[in-house]
């Protein structure tokens, strides 16, 4: 494309947050000759910690857009799910080689981290520097330019804001200040990444192990590390940091031990060898009306939030930066741009979240009616659902009617 010619040229571009959606967006606009600013309220250091996700061909074919994708296979676990119960027997099975086939490449599971520095790497090859430890403060009006204050300086004469920080986001607080707030599910999602001595054979699929009163899922990577996570009730809310906090840390441990007492003693194993623990409170985001006004919109969680049980946070925030570059490489209005944006993803994204809930409900408390009958009909639920799911691994943004 002629960048003379280019909606894009030379626009001015803030966008709030370096996670996924925010610099997976900036690269598209780069490439179209834009000048982009990026901030980000954490420091370098935390943006490499943090545990791992799943990530579907959906999420993988936009990805392979932006980056060279074969680094990403440095440490990883193969995507294919297997599923036991309590008494470690296995009851079904969601092999992810099939994809390959469907959709030219198949879900994985690899550190947050992975993706974020290989986004960042490619945001450096185009002269795009983040800036830490960032706060976004206020954002306002002059004619048609955006002027935003932050913590380190005030930047002036923006064409576009777009808020990608995630579920607690600034930018969403400051563009509606009377939208609803994130709810927490009285749920946390923990994990860690451990090295166990004699657990260094790489898994061929993810160990979906349900617990007679949590859920457990565990996998040993091609570099020999076993990365797990688990899903349980928890009425309190962490009001800080678990790895930052050791009684919280002692007290999780505490609490899963006892969960998985009855369960299948490699449960306890990796739990016990486990030091770093990380413990995510999960959160339900009420649907907004509108995820955009004037000139600033809202992407990925700080739009619209999905718990982690159906896998789709990361790719679902990489599919919003490439539909939200497109609109705003064709429509030169920004509310057209950003109205086009939301009509496009909306109901997808509404889907999905439907989804996620309904899994995560699954998870929790179960008893011994309901896990009889999913020890029994799992597996054919899942040949059901793996028929189904085309429409999220095979959504294609090259297709979409912008």
């Amino acid at each position: 494309m002629d960048l003379k010619k280019c909606i894009m040229n030379n626009k001015k571009v803030m966008i709030v947050g370096a996670g996924i959606a925010g610099p997976a967006l900036a690269i598209e606009l780069l490439k179209k000759g834009a000048w982009v600013t990026i901030i980000e309220a954490r420091s370098r250091e935390e943006m490499t910690e943090g545990l791992f996700l799943g990530i579907s061909p959906n999420g993988l074919n936009v990805l392979a857009n932006l980056i060279d994708i074969s680094r990403i296979y440095d440490e990883y676990v193969p995507g294919t799910l297997r599923f036991y119960n309590s008494k470690a027997k296995q009851i079904a099975e969601l092999d992810a080689s099939y994809q390959n086939d469907a959709y030219g490449i198949a879900s994985i599971q690899v550190k947050r981290s992975a993706i974020s520095n290989l986004l960042h790497e490619m945001l450096i090859e185009l002269g795009c520097f983040v800036e830490y430890e960032c706060k976004l403060e206020s954002i306002e009006y002059f004619g048609e330019k955006i002027n935003i204050k932050t913590s380190k300086e005030n930047y002036q004469g923006y064409d576009y804001l777009i808020g990608a920080d995630g579920i607690h986001s600034k930018c969403r607080k400051l563009l509606f200040p009377d939208s609803p707030q994130p709810n927490y599910t009285k749920m946390l999602s923990t994990g860690a990444v451990v090295k166990i001595p004699n657990q260094a054979t790489p898994s061929e699929a993810i160990k979906m192990m349900f617990g007679k009163q949590a859920f457990f899922g565990f996998s040993t990577t091609n570099t020999g590390e076993t990365w797990w996570f688990n899903n349980y009730d928890a009425e309190q809310e962490p009001h800080r940091p678990v790895s930052d906090d050791e009684s919280q840390q002692l007290k999780i441990k505490k609490d899963l031990l006892e969960l998985h007492a009855q369960d299948h003693r490699k449960i306890s194993e990796i739990i016990t060898a486990s030091n770093d623990l990380f413990a995510y409170p999960i959160f339900d985001m009420p649907v907004l009306e509108r995820w955009y006004a004037g000139r600033v919109c809202l992407i990925g969680d700080a739009a619209h939030a999905i718990s982690p049980h159906t896998g789709q946070g990361a790719s679902l925030a990489l599919e919003d930066g490439a539909v939200l570059a497109k609109c705003l490489i064709k429509y030169d209005d920004p509310e057209l741009a950003f109205s086009r944006f939301q009509q496009l993803r909306s109901g997808r994204v509404a889907k999905i979240i439907a989804q996620a809930r309904k899994i995560g409900k699954a998870k929790s408390k179960p008893n011994w009616v309901i896990n009889l009958f999913r020890d029994s009909m799992l597996k054919y639920f899942i040949n059901m659902e793996k028929k189904k799911m085309h429409w999220v691994y095979g959504y294609d943004v090259n297709k979409l009617d912008i």
